[in-house]
């Protein structure tokens, strides 16, 4: 079932405009996501941080990085929140690591690690420290990377890596798909964007996990319906039929637009 993830990149109030919210960020390149929350522990918070990381979770990165340092709870009446969003990405295949950041002196550090953080939820006091850590611990996976220019041939080099990977990895029925969705992406980065692109392509089981990174941090839309015959945003209509679910979120350098591909069932 195709599943439309929109917008997977800012979850609640503005963290830079009411002081309170779940940002989310990504590193393309390390495959990790940063989700920062913000703001005094409530219900409405606790739903906001749920679907963030939800969201995280079906992008399936190899690592989330959960900041605390902005989140006031003085009770530690999260600590059950974030236990359970390590155990949810623990269960996954392959699993996702969930580490979180806040001062160790905090009741909600002391809560996390009588609750058997140590092993399954590491804490760590800064989001650097958290970064380095996770790099070093996390494995080896199935992952190829192309630096591509904004010119005529990006697409024909994109839709040539899938070839390539496909045939590597031995998934001859996701090549078509997959191929049809990663020039729909690079051709609307390079039409719209119009910077430096890196596109990564990752294996997934029997499928693959593609992901577009500029340098414009304008977000996609899935654009509305035709007005007077005209129909613009027709490469994302397409990459929202064909794959399973597809996102956007921003980066320290722009955005990363990603999707994940299945196997063709014709």
């Amino acid at each position: 079932m195709r599943r439309e993830l929109e917008p997977p990149y800012l979850i609640g109030r503005s963290p830079s405009v009411a002081g309170e919210g779940v940002a989310v960020t990504a590193d393309v390149g390390a495959g990790v996501v940063e989700v920062a929350v913000r703001g005094r522990w409530s219900p409405s918070l606790r739903i906001d941080a749920w679907v963030a990381v939800t969201k995280c979770f079906v992008e399936h990165p190899q690592a989330v990085v959960v900041d605390l340092h902005g989140l006031d709870d003085p009770l530690a009446n999260s600590a059950p929140a974030w236990w359970t969003m390590a155990m949810t990405g623990a269960r996954m295949v392959p699993a996702v690591a969930v580490v979180v950041c806040l001062p160790r002196v905090r009741p909600l550090a002391g809560r996390l690690n009588r609750l058997g953080a140590k092993r399954h939820l590491p804490v760590f006091a800064s989001v650097g420290e958290a970064r380095r850590v996770v790099a070093r611990r996390l494995p080896m996976t199935d992952r190829v990377q192309v630096r591509l220019v904004p010119g005529p041939d990006a697409v024909r080099r994109a839709r040539g890596l899938i070839g390539e990977v496909c045939a590597a990895w031995r998934q001859p029925r996701v090549v078509r798909p997959a191929g049809l969705v990663v020039s729909e992406l690079v051709d609307n980065a390079v039409r719209h964007a119009g910077t430096a692109l890196v596109v990564t392509v990752s294996r997934r089981a029997a499928g693959l996990h593609l992901a577009v990174n500029d340098e414009d941090p304008v977000l996609p839309v899935l654009p509305g319906p035709a007005v007077d015959g005209r129909e613009d945003g027709g490469g994302l209509r397409v990459v929202h039929a064909t794959a399973t679910a597809w996102g956007a979120m921003p980066t320290d350098t722009g955005k990363v637009v990603w999707a994940l591909v299945h196997p063709d069932r014709s």
